[in-house]
């Protein structure tokens, strides 16, 4: 409907046009003048069907603030609206942008017209000065920027909107990020700028603030991913990634029983870059499933390299994290076939499931394929309030992981110890073996013991080692590591 009205302006909008030059060459002014008004109002309701075109201006529109001279008097801040979908999914389908429209032109009131840009149908972008241009203090800039986002906040977050006035009022919530060039010289424009109190804005959110101003820190990590989504491809063609390898230590016997296998980028042999780091990137251009591929071959042809050097037996467990889209991506039998290929059994293979990933029927369905076949599946457990234990016995899983985050870090008499206590012997109960991760120090390791949880793993006794030093490692502690 909207697209056979843009085109129908469009088209009128060309013929006033063809009009207006035929007319300008027989000069007639009236005739010119009346043309000219018309084409203005057709271009100006052709613009207002189409909200992509009045985004583009506006962005046009942040474009040319880049003829500020010193881009140290200003900070950007990058607003958005985040329960707008709501109004829309359970209200009405139009009212978001009509509250949207209120909150524009409030902000721009406010504000005023030159300083307030929109970014998207949900997403406000301020250009905002300084108010005392001679501070070098990067605290206080920083100050100064929370203390008028909040302002503009609250401002925006206590009013109330009604599209009629007898319906009901709806408000709204925003998240923003904030960023200036502060001490730093690498930012050279405004639309830098604008990425960056935009990325500070998604951080916000990944957090759960409401306002987060860059620092040095988030400068940094957003230099980085815009490095890693140039670079990862090249990484992956490079063979930069590779698998890290932390020990699996039974406590009973304080042998080493297996190793985990944990993605590292490599990069340009220098730096070496946790999955974590990197993974979003990945999975935007659909790499991760090819990097855990590679990760996996790599894991194999270690294990099978241990086994014939005698620094292992036959026993020994190789734990493989796997991504939620290479769970339901590989099929079993290419994971069956490859496992084969380096004559090792699939029951001393396991692989490690996000307790994030496990919420679907597809996943639950992969988990149980690969249980058929006799791989094993652990999984970290409380890392999120989607945690359960019905779900974890309906998949029957192998390992439940702990990380020590987790745990209580004081005494072994209050709620948190009674409930991970309760957790580890019910586990043992229905033949899960229990894990504690990110075990950093003696007390760590003590809680573990109390816990009578099966395996421990962390910092404690090693941090992940490359194929290499995980030799050596082997080696050494081939007959087991001493423990206090």
């Amino acid at each position: 409907m909207f697209a056979n009205k843009r085109n129908i302006f469009l088209s009128i909008l060309i013929f006033l046009l063809l009009t207006l030059v035929f007319k300008t060459f027989h000069s007639n002014e009236i005739v010119t003048v009346v043309i000219v008004v018309l084409s203005l109002v057709f271009l100006f309701l052709y613009l207002s069907t189409n909200s992509q075109i009045k985004l583009v201006i506006e962005k046009n529109r942040i474009s040319r603030r880049t003829d500020i001279k010193n881009l140290r008097d200003y900070f950007v801040v990058f607003l958005e609206v985040t329960n707008l979908a709501t109004y829309s999914q359970f209200y009405d389908i139009g009212l978001s942008d009509k509250i949207f429209d209120k909150v524009y032109h409030e902000a721009v009131k406010k504000i005023g017209r030159k300083n307030v840009f929109l970014y998207r149908t949900d997403q406000l972008v301020f250009i905002l000065d300084f108010k005392n241009k001679m501070v070098i203090n990067q605290s206080l800039r920083q100050e100064e920027q929370y203390r008028n986002v909040k302002q503009i906040m609250n401002h925006l977050s206590n009013m109330k909107f009604n599209i009629k006035s007898n319906e009901e009022e709806y408000g709204i919530k925003v998240v923003a990020g904030c960023a200036s060039v502060g001490i730093r010289d690498d930012i050279k424009s405004i639309e830098s700028l604008v990425k960056l109190a935009h990325f500070s804005m998604l951080k916000a959110k990944e957090n759960k603030k409401e306002i987060l101003v860059a620092d040095d820190e988030i400068h940094i990590l957003k230099q980085d991913l815009d490095s890693f989504n140039h670079e990862i491809e090249e990484g992956l063609e490079l063979d930069e990634f590779s698998p890290f390898f932390l020990p699996i230590i039974e406590l009973k016997s304080n042998k080493i029983i297996g190793c985990e296998s944990l993605v590292r980028w490599q990069k340009n042999k220098h730096r070496i870059i946790e999955a974590s780091k990197f993974k979003g990137i990945a999975d935007e251009k659909n790499l991760f499933e090819k990097i855990d591929k590679r990760i996996i071959e790599k894991t194999l042809k270690n294990y099978s390299k241990w086994l014939d050097e005698g620094l292992i037996d036959k026993h020994f467990n190789i734990t493989i994290n796997l991504s939620f889209k290479s769970l339901l991506t590989f099929k079993t039998y290419e994971l069956i076939n490859l496992v084969k290929s380096y004559n090792i059994s699939p029951e001393h293979v396991e692989f490690d499931i996000s307790e994030n990933d496990i919420s679907s029927a597809d996943v639950h369905q992969a988990i149980l394929n690969l249980k058929k076949e006799h791989f094993k599946v652990s999984i970290d457990a409380f890392e999120s309030n989607s945690f359960s234990l019905p779900s974890i016995m309906e998949m029957k899983l192998d390992t439940i992981k702990i990380n020590k985050s987790q745990m209580p870090d004081k005494g072994f008499g209050n709620n948190k110890y009674l409930f991970y206590k309760t957790i580890t012997n019910f586990s043992k109960g229905i033949n899960l073996k229990v894990m504690s991760k990110g075990i950093e120090n003696e007390n760590h390791f003590k809680l573990a013991k109390e816990l009578n949880v099966d395996y421990v793993q962390g910092y404690y006794f090693t941090p992940p080692l490359d194929e290499i030093n995980i030799l050596k490692y082997l080696k050494e502690y081939k007959d087991g590591i001493l423990t206090p």
